[in-house]
């Protein structure tokens, strides 16, 4: 009769967590630009389109050696262990004591007055009139003990939900690293390139105006020009001396910075192709289908947080009612080791507590106040995480396709600046212009070129910012497989973990 009123106990247990339904969110259909097919993009190694094998390698290097990556791994990990300690209260806990105890007992005790109802025994040398009763003990001792929470109102249940979804979050946490990682050893290298770049054509410029300024000086010597032509070739040659210097002194802090990235010491940092040798795709995504923004992991993570909220309110809830627990342990008690396996040693108790919170001040009352504003901050910031998210593609669409635009019209722009100074250089030298046309035609050209070098830059940043806002090819690591169910017997790949931590992937 015991045994069914446990079963029917545990059959009728409930759950008072409310149950979770994703917020609605309005994801707007009107982007800036139409809608275009979007396969394409929704790759995994995108980097691998631009065709720089060394931008390849590098991004290789970060995910195996980057710290930061290395610390999200660790808190993903340690998260899961968290997991795994809430949801062992599942399960019934089972312990082992034994103990061997030696007692001595008070001569009030072991030397008690005889009584009529106690029949007499041996008296001990020494004690007149006192019974028979060893001062000195051994005590033997050997238990199982068991103890088990029936989770009827489904609060263990609801922590082990919460605990995973905590588990859950952080991996995507940890995807969201990854998602930074990529995008800024891509962005920092392309970045190099641009500044190479710049100082190649800084360097050409100073050879040239050098050049220019030697000219200067042997026609002032033949006193074909003044010395105010000469001396503004001169500061035209140190002007762009000094844009040297500053590329040459940005380029290893930009390398430096990519060391940091890649997790190893400060250090020169190899080329691939140049800039302009770099692939785009064929064409750009303009439009958004809702569910791609779904890959996001920081939205991912905020929904993760959401049900992890909402499972502690069952907590709370659960907190006002009374909790059951089953306890009891078995074992053998004997005072001496000869008879301690025979049955006449055996004890065994097992009982069933019921605690029902009565007063505490409000605590419940207010903790459950405080988990559902919890959630109310987690539905907030997944809508707004969302918003964001918006506004990043949106903003990287435009950059983008500004980027290209602005690009095709200074190139044209230099193309004509070149055709201008050699224009002037010629009128110049035939006596009908002034250097100071010369000197306006090299400045000019000098900083559209140098403004032309970063808009090429831009064009592939601003792409890196697309993929990046997308959430799309990020499932990316070291192969290494993490749970991706509560009942552990499936893997997957999306991610980077120690091996030895996580179940074999199937």
């Amino acid at each position: 009769m015991r045994i069914r009123f446990f079963y029917l106990l545990l059959l009728s247990a409930c759950n008072l967590r409310t149950t979770y339904e994703r917020p609605p969110v309005d994801i707007s259909r009107n982007w800036r630009f139409e809608q275009q097919p979007f396969e394409a993009y929704a790759n995994v190694a995108w980097w691998e389109q631009f065709q720089d094998p060394i931008l390849n390698d590098l991004i290789s290097i970060a995910l195996q050696n980057n710290q930061n990556l290395q610390v999200a791994i660790a808190r993903v990990l340690q998260y899961y262990d968290q997991y795994r300690v809430v949801a062992g209260n599942l399960y019934p806990q089972i312990s082992a004591e034994g103990s061997i105890d030696r007692l001595k007992l008070s001569e009030d005790v072991a030397y008690q007055p005889l009584t009529p109802a106690i029949p007499p025994t041996p008296l001990l040398p020494g004690f007149p009139g006192s019974p028979a009763t060893p001062r000195f003990n051994w005590l033997y001792q050997l238990y199982l003990k068991f103890s088990y929470e029936i989770d009827f109102w489904g609060k263990v249940r609801n922590q082990t939900a919460a605990a995973w979804a905590d588990y859950q979050a952080q991996v995507d946490a940890e995807r969201n690293v990854v998602v930074a990682l990529v995008s800024n050893v891509a962005s920092s290298y392309i970045r190099l390139k641009q500044l190479d770049n710049q100082l190649l054509i800084s360097k050409l410029t100073l050879e040239s105006r050098n050049n220019s300024w030697d000219i200067a000086n042997k026609r002032f010597d033949a006193g074909l020009i003044s010395q105010l032509d000469v001396k503004q070739a001169e500061s035209d040659a140190e002007a762009a001396a000094v844009q040297v210097t500053n590329y040459e002194r940005l380029i290893p802090q930009q390398e430096d910075l990519i060391s940091v990235l890649l997790g190893r010491p400060s250090g020169p940092i190899p080329r691939g192709v140049l800039l302009s040798d770099m692939k785009l795709p064929p064409a750009i995504p303009a439009g958004l289908p809702s569910d791609l923004l779904e890959n996001r992991p920081d939205i991912l993570q905020a929904e993760q947080n959401m049900i992890s909220a909402n499972a502690q309110i069952g907590v709370a809830r659960a907190a006002f009612f009374p909790a059951f627990n089953l306890t009891g342990f078995g074992g053998k008690k004997s005072t001496s080791t000869d008879n301690f396996f025979n049955q006449s040693a055996s004890i065994w108790d097992y009982n069933l507590d019921a605690l029902q919170p009565l007063f505490r001040g409000g605590a419940l009352i207010y903790q459950l106040k405080e988990d559902e504003a919890i959630l109310r901050e987690a539905i907030h910031n997944y809508q707004q995480t969302i918003l964001t998210a918006l506004q990043e593609v949106n903003d990287a669409l435009i950059g983008h396709q500004k980027a290209q635009e602005k690009l095709e019209i200074q190139t044209r722009q230099v193309a004509a600046l070149q055709e201008y100074l050699k224009l002037a250089s010629l009128r110049y030298f035939n006596g009908q212009n002034d250097y100071l046309t010369v000197l306006n035609a090299e400045n000019t050209l000098f900083q559209a070129q140098l403004e032309e070098a970063n808009t090429e830059a831009d064009v592939f940043t601003t792409l890196v910012d697309l993929y990046k806002a997308l959430g799309q090819g990020w499932q990316v690591g070291s192969g290494y497989c993490i749970p991706c169910s509560e009942d552990m017997n499936t893997c997957n790949l999306e991610t980077v973990h120690k091996p030895e931590d996580m179940n074999p992937c199937n």
